[in-house]
């Protein structure tokens, strides 16, 4: 994994924004779930325009999950930029990443982008909501040069993108992630799928052949 590349991306990335009132104090917890191993996030200050992130390094082999919370000094409208920085630990290049972000208050989401690979568009969906209490909102990475497969070259997507939000001093901010593989390989994904189905089910219909 790149430990150095963060950084980089905390001062080339969204390190114009500036709080608009309160101040993230802390992030107390985070969790990871499903093809995605992270370690712990990292808060930044920036000291000349108080601007706020959080760094988060990441291996993600599959569709999975990544979680903090976060602690603020009042309920007025702070800006967080989350910068991550993903290795590709599964078995195929991508050409694209499928992000939704979820939070227990309303929220905005600015200024997403990929700042490696060389050649990613992002298109974000305005969060709705609440369902169940939860408000969700989408990023789509679109790519141009394709995530290749961890140590090799290329293998680390790093992107971010800025979270507004009020309401309260404690939220949670959920990812579910899953990586887009390049087209070809997807037909062979679901081919493969198919062909695992159809085994199971054959395999069945004879144990209960045998059964009777």
């Amino acid at each position: 994994m790149n430990a150095k590349i963060f950084p980089l991306i905390v001062s080339l990335s969204f390190s114009g924004w500036s709080l608009s009132h309160a101040s993230v104090t802390s992030i107390p917890t985070w969790s990871y779930s499903g093809g995605i191993y992270c370690s712990a996030p990292v808060l930044s200050t920036d000291s000349g325009t108080g601007a706020q992130s959080v760094s988060v390094n990441a291996t993600q082999s599959g569709p999975g999950s990544m979680g903090i919370s976060i602690l603020t000094d009042t309920p007025s409208d702070p800006t967080l930029t989350i910068n991550e920085s993903i290795d590709n630990d599964s078995s195929f290049n991508w050409t694209g990443y499928d992000l939704n972000v979820s939070m227990d208050q309303s929220f905005s989401i600015d200024s997403a982008g990929v700042i490696a690979p060389s050649g990613w568009t992002a298109t974000i969906t305005a969060p709705g909501g609440p369902v169940d209490g939860i408000y969700t909102g989408t990023i789509d990475f679109a790519g141009g040069t394709p995530v290749g497969i961890y140590p090799g070259p290329d293998s680390t997507l790093d992107f971010g993108y800025a979270v507004t939000f009020s309401g309260a001093t404690q939220y949670s901010l959920t990812e579910s992630a899953s990586p887009v593989p390049e087209p070809g390989v997807l037909s062979l994904l679901m081919a493969g799928g198919l062909l695992i189905g159809g085994w199971m089910v054959a395999k069945r219909r004879s144990v209960r052949r045998a059964m009777f």
